[in-house]
């Protein structure tokens, strides 16, 4: 997987459901499931355009909830059992490392220091 070199110029919401999807399970993996549900900082306007979108399978196994410019993500045990090998782990972990700041101008995860 290679680190894109900018930023997303162009708003896609499929792109923006799908990195909530990933970004969520890094963020689980990296604290070990130990968090109350994966942040990510979004206007209103951009939420409400990527929740118009018809397909939602991204979302798929998340429960999302939008207050005051903050998305929070809580996945499901299904969910979670996706990432619990080593392999699937490893490349989640690395989409984090090169994706974490790709979409930043519409979407951005909002980091926990546990």
């Amino acid at each position: 997987m290679e680190a894109p070199t900018e930023e997303l110029e162009v708003f896609s919401s499929i792109l923006l459901q799908e990195y909530i999807r990933l970004m969520t399970a890094a963020d689980y993996v990296k604290h070990e499931n130990n968090l109350s549900g994966a942040k990510f900082a979004v206007s209103e306007e951009n939420y409400k355009k990527m929740m118009e979108e018809p397909l939602q399978t991204a979302l798929i196994g998340l429960n999302v909830q939008f207050a005051d410019g903050v998305l929070t993500a809580v996945p499901s045990e299904d969910f979670l059992k996706q990432y619990e090998n080593k392999i699937m782990k490893e490349v989640i972990l690395m989409f984090w490392d090169n994706y974490k700041n790709r979409y930043a101008k519409f979407i951005k995860i909002i980091e926990e220091n546990n």
